[in-house]
């Protein structure tokens, strides 16, 4: 579990640089420092009013430490048993599951579980539909979901169950999945629209139903219980996001 911790402080890190690398600040509307003399006497001490009269302090500048930040970080790749060096880009691709393992999908080497000591990986040899996985979900029962270029694989700790087009996914492709508050599946698919998944059979939707766009990059309920999706216009999935939101969510 420490290295755990150690793969979210990095995370945090990270995430801290990207925003303040996105700060700009302009020089030309910051004050100038207000500079207040203070009369120096011998010795290093310098004399100060107060109510009761002067005072005599002796300032020393506070003790400082210097951090090596790589110090508390710490690199994993498939040298130390990661399926694949490249982490996939979809939507919600790493999980910290209830069980406390940590959970990466990969861009072509399936994806791979650290449980705090080492790695376990999962490809279509163990049943996973595809290699090439770019969301992960854990529903209430503990059960996995992995959204992949070629359908949606569930797995329970022991096998894998897949479900493609030929199972009712308008789509292959999957980008995103999230569970609503009754239990359903809900998955975002690229081209194809929006899944319901209730157990037995998929709901579909797309623009004929309403969706801004059939490209769904990303699914967030939130804590009312309605659906905001992000969905792109066309071409590459980094262009034109808009959000749509359904109210109240479609139930089986």
């Amino acid at each position: 579990m420490h290295n755990v911790k150690k793969i979210f402080l990095f995370l945090a890190f990270y995430s801290l640089g990207v925003c303040c690398a996105q700060t700009t600040i302009n020089l030309k509307d910051v004050p100038p420092p207000r500079v207040i003399p203070v009369p120096k006497t011998t010795g290093g001490s310098y004399l100060i009013k107060t109510k009761s009269g002067q005072k005599k302090i002796k300032l020393q500048p506070p003790e400082t430490k210097s951090a090596d930040i790589y110090s508390i970080m710490q690199n994993y790749t498939t040298d130390h048993g990661l399926a694949m060096d490249a982490i996939s880009l979809g939507h919600k691709n790493g999980l910290f599951d209830s069980k406390g393992n940590l959970w990466f999908g990969t861009n072509g080497g399936g994806v791979s579980r650290y449980d705090g000591q080492s790695f376990t990986n999962y490809t279509t040899a163990q049943g996973l539909v595809n290699n090439i996985v770019q969301c992960i979900l854990e529903d209430k029962r503990g059960d996995l979901w992995f959204g992949t270029r070629e359908g949606v694989s569930r797995f329970d700790g022991r096998s894998f169950t897949n479900y493609t087009t030929s199972q009712g996914l308008p789509n292959n492709t999957v980008w995103a999945i999230a569970e609503d508050k009754t239990g359903n599946v809900w998955i975002g698919t690229y081209g194809g629209g929006l899944s319901r998944y209730d157990g037995k059979s998929f709901t579909n939707y797309t623009t004929a139903q309403g969706l801004a766009s059939n490209i769904i990059l990303s699914i967030t309920e939130d804590k009312t219980g309605n659906f905001w999706l992000g969905t792109s216009g066309g071409g590459y999935p980094a262009t034109m996001v808009k959000p749509l939101r359904i109210i109240p969510p479609l139930r089986g």
